[in-house]
């Protein structure tokens, strides 16, 4: 499909689609991943993005992956629904920080598993994205940016749902919440399975999670656990064979939480999580190579809260960590660390509001690292805001980064830690009812960035990690959104980067020097009666070194009562382009579903 085509369907849309959603003022959104001190005041000062448990539910979308495809500035990148890498801005799948529930779930053994999440999408009431550094607040990884899978605690009833479609793929889902005295229970669970868009990536995979909430006076004891298991063919994901893989990820959650507006509080996490993974190179001969893992992460956090003043709000607290790894081919390896971080907010939304944070994360094997961040948000005018923010970010290598040796990818021991410095400036406005423009400029300055790479042209080395000498990325950031008369929708994000690097010539990179160039999605939404309902999306994207290409997916639901039937339509155009491991990616799929619920 050409862009003259997706641009003659986008004057078409408002005619034949229109919105569901209200316009969510960004001015007075609050993003919990944004700030430990105030949520509601930091929101303004960066760069952030909510998709709502509605929003989730109108895109064809059976995956988080898949529903963070459309956010502006992510990158994802599948190889099948069943394994796929993010990053944010322009950053390596590495440098980007995942959390279900203000938990870190970014595995410590490789970025490929930050989405292997044990949490059913019909549990997750929304999912944060908070773009550039977040080390001031999180530590290690959160380079590019963070994105926050918060689940669902709230409501009631039952929902139940089964799908089917192209490439023989099915799928079944079940949620459940319930009263329980004083308590709150909500269970969930899904499964999926396929034969996969092209030979050797069939898969099969569920995931179920059991959450409890206990009223305590003015607190609030939150208890979760989660399961989720994917196996699935891995023909060419890291290597050109018949490659074959399974993962089990296990994770514990117990916390304390404090009422929103309490004055002081004290707030506990303790946390688990365990991951398991067996990768064969030939799914047909095991015993020619396999690689068999299996991380524990285990630990703490203490976070205190304290509203000194109706304009000021301070934050405080500890963290202390233990990540063991037991592998045959990456040895027995156990490494702990911890940290220490402030952070004080002070102003009001509507007028100026600033935050200033600082983390010293102290690691076993590289020292301490320090982590500084400011952010600042001005209202000149009603219902416009200038924002401005800089940080500094760090990750250390991965396990399979050091460690790692097959025949295809070679690690190195001795590599050094990343160190980033990014600043950036933005503004919005409403300029008429029912319409915002939003643009914001980054740059990122990355030093000993890691990357896997090998001698251009070489097919027959393998792919080697080290350390490019440093990065410079720069990037600009559009968005509008336009509540259109009869109801429409209209939205569109756009993202262009560049980069220029200070790495040898005559290599090529395999992951962290190959970002989206520029990234243009726009979509439409509507209730065409009121029980039709219709969304389309479209995307044209750019990867460095390679050609654009142009997507359109789209979806239709009908409610009945109870029941809700829906159709989706990925890559409706059969468009053909690669994936990240420079294979073909999927073509056209047609999917229909039956969904129950009682609320």
């Amino acid at each position: 499909m050409h862009t003259k085509t997706l641009t003659a369907l986008l004057v078409l849309l408002p005619a034949a689609l229109a919105a569901q959603d209200r316009i969510v003022p960004l001015d007075t959104m609050r993003v919990s991943a944004v700030s430990r001190a105030a949520a509601g005041t930091a929101s303004a000062t960066r760069g952030v993005e909510v998709i709502s448990e509605e929003q989730i539910r109108a895109l064809p979308a059976r995956t988080v992956a898949e529903v963070l495809e459309w956010a502006l500035a992510v990158d994802v990148m599948p190889r099948s629904p069943a394994l796929a890498d993010v990053s944010v801005r322009g950053g390596t799948f590495e440098q980007v920080l995942v959390m279900v529930d203000g938990v870190r779930a970014s595995d410590a053994q490789t970025g490929h598993f930050d989405l292997n999440l044990a949490v059913p999408l019909d549990q997750v009431e929304r999912i944060e994205i908070v773009r550039g550094p977040a080390s001031a607040l999180y530590g290690a990884d959160a380079v590019g940016g963070v994105i926050h899978v918060v689940t669902r605690r709230g409501g009631g009833g039952a929902r139940a749902r089964v799908q089917a479609g192209t490439w023989d793929t099915r799928s079944a889902a079940g949620s459940y919440a319930a009263e329980l005295g004083r308590a709150r229970a909500d269970v969930g669970g899904e499964w999926q399975r396929s034969g996969g868009h092209r030979a050797g990536t069939d898969y099969e995979m569920g995931s179920g999670r059991v959450a409890l909430s206990i009223p305590l006076g003015t607190w609030t004891a939150n208890a979760d656990a989660g399961h989720a298991r994917r196996d699935f063919g891995a023909d060419g994901f890291y290597a050109p064979a018949p490659s074959y893989e399974e993962t089990r990820t296990t994770t514990g959650t117990l916390a304390l939480r404090a009422a929103p507006d309490a004055r002081f509080a004290v707030e506990p996490t303790l946390s688990v999580r365990r991951h398991g993974d067996d990768f064969i190179l030939r799914r047909a001969d095991p015993a020619f190579y396999r690689n068999q893992h299996t991380n524990l992460r285990w630990g703490g956090e203490v976070m205190a809260r304290w509203r000194a003043s109706g304009a000021v709000r301070v934050a405080g607290g500890a963290e202390w960590f233990s990540d063991e790894l037991e592998s045959a081919r990456l040895g027995d390896r156990a490494e702990r660390r911890g940290a220490a971080l402030l952070e004080v907010a002070a102003g009001s939304v509507g007028r100026v509001s600033a935050t200033a944070g600082l983390r010293a994360d102290r690691h076993e094997r590289y020292g301490t690292e320090w982590s500084p961040s400011v952010a600042a948000a001005w209202w000149p005018a009603a219902g416009a805001r200038v924002r401005a923010s800089a940080g500094r970010a760090f990750r250390a290598p991965t396990w399979t980064e050091r460690y790692y040796k097959d025949p295809s990818n070679v690690g190195d021991p001795d590599l050094h830690p990343e160190r980033s410095w990014s600043a950036e400036v933005g503004a919005s406005a409403f300029v008429a009812r029912g319409a915002r423009l939003g643009i914001a400029g980054f740059v990122r300055h990355a030093d000993q960035l890691i990357d896997w790479a090998k001698p251009m042209g070489a097919t027959d080395q393998p792919w080697r990690t080290r350390n490019v000498e440093d990065a410079r990325f720069r990037g600009i950031e559009a968005e509008a959104s336009w509540a259109a008369p009869l109801g429409v929708a209209l939205s569109a994000t756009g993202t262009w980067l560049s980069f220029t690097t200070g790495a040898a010539e005559g290599f090529t990179s395999k992951s962290a020097l190959r970002p989206v160039m520029e990234n243009v999605s726009v979509s439409a939404r509507r209730a065409v009666t009121e029980r039709l309902s219709l969304s389309l999306l479209g995307r044209r994207a750019r990867r460095a070194g390679e050609a654009a290409y142009v997507r359109l997916d789209a979806r239709a639901s009908y409610q009945f009562r109870a029941l809700r039937l829906f159709a989706d339509l990925q890559n409706a155009t059969d468009t053909d382009y690669v994936d990240i491991s420079r294979l073909a990616a999927p073509g056209r799929a047609a999917t229909i579903g039956l969904e129950w619920s009682q609320r």
